[in-house]
């Protein structure tokens, strides 16, 4: 038999957790088109670094420290 307190619904994520969640699937997803990118890529005169290094400094901005170390190191400069 379970307590009220353990069937209690988990309170709702704040909007900056929320963020924080959504910029992690970005940055995973980010990572899934630079690793096949010869496969995603859509376009043969863009390579995988270049499109690396544009991934990272877009990107770098978002909250969270989930970067997926398939890219570039964030730049804080």
């Amino acid at each position: 038999m379970s307590t009220a307190s353990e069937t209690a619904a988990a309170p709702p994520l704040s909007a900056n957790e929320k963020k924080h969640r959504v910029a992690r699937a970005l940055f995973h997803q980010a990572g899934n088109l630079v690793e096949f990118w010869s496969v995603l890529g859509d376009d043969d005169q863009v390579d995988a670094e270049f499109a690396r290094e544009c991934l990272a400094r877009w990107l770098k901005d978002l909250p969270g420290d989930a970067w997926d170390i398939r890219l570039d190191p964030p730049k804080t400069a």
